[in-house]
């Protein structure tokens, strides 16, 4: 677990729960438990910032991954379904790692396939049935040490503000290694290929990560 993501600091409970994710002017909370909104839901999060807060009751399966969530905004002409909510559906592998996202506001139906615990390709396809493909490459990476992973930066999978939850650990298992690449292949046929750069601590714990020539747009992590 790093101690902070982008500057981002993370408070756990005394059962090692993330509770809490402070990044800048935006608060996330995390409560566990039950929580009933016409299903039930056992995780209930929060994202509040100045503007806006947005609601998240998530089910959960015996590994403690989420499968079902529902998003509620506070805004109920935001989100694609009529009452101002969002849905995510989610499936994992026996070994607890994403195999499949189906979301509402996009459409989106992602496909995720592995190989020795690494995501080799990801399928996206849309509401308007296009597809777009990527082919992850490991090629002189390391170990993923710190199972960091970011699902939009790392394999193209549309995360929004979904994303954060993995490092509550509710989005289930890190690939075994880093990725340093990978090519989108787009619903033309048209092919593009992107590069990605690390830096580590000494202990190889990632603390710095960028795509192409993106430097300023990095992500950076601390470690305790």
């Amino acid at each position: 677990m790093p101690s902070s993501i982008n500057g981002a600091n993370i408070t756990t409970n005394n059962n090692g729960q993330v509770t809490k994710i402070v990044d800048g002017n935006e608060t996330i909370t995390i409560e566990y438990g039950a929580f009933s909104r016409a299903d039930n839901f056992n995780v209930k999060a929060t994202i509040k910032d100045d503007y806006d807060t947005e609601t998240f009751y998530m089910q959960t399966n015996k590994q403690g991954f989420a499968t079902y969530v529902l998003q509620v905004y506070s805004d109920p002409t935001a989100g694609e379904n009529e009452d101002g909510t969002d849905t995510w559906r989610f499936e994992y592998s026996a070994d607890g790692q994403l195999t499949r996202l189906q979301r509402s506001e996009s459409g989106d139906d992602f496909t995720i396939t592995y190989a020795n615990g690494d995501i080799i390709k990801v399928v996206q396809v849309d509401n308007n049935n296009d597809r777009n493909e990527y082919t992850i490459n490991y090629t002189d990476g390391k170990p993923n040490k710190g199972c960091v992973l970011m699902f939009d930066g790392f394999f193209g999978i549309d995360m929004d503000e979904m994303g954060i939850f993995y490092y509550a650990g509710l989005l289930g298992n890190a690939t075994k290694n880093l990725p340093m690449g990978y090519i989108e292949k787009n619903k033309d046929g048209d092919t593009y290929t992107e590069t990605f750069h690390w830096e580590f601590d000494a202990n190889d714990f990632p603390t710095k990560f960028w795509s192409g020539d993106n430097v300023w747009d990095a992500v950076t992590w601390s470690w305790n």
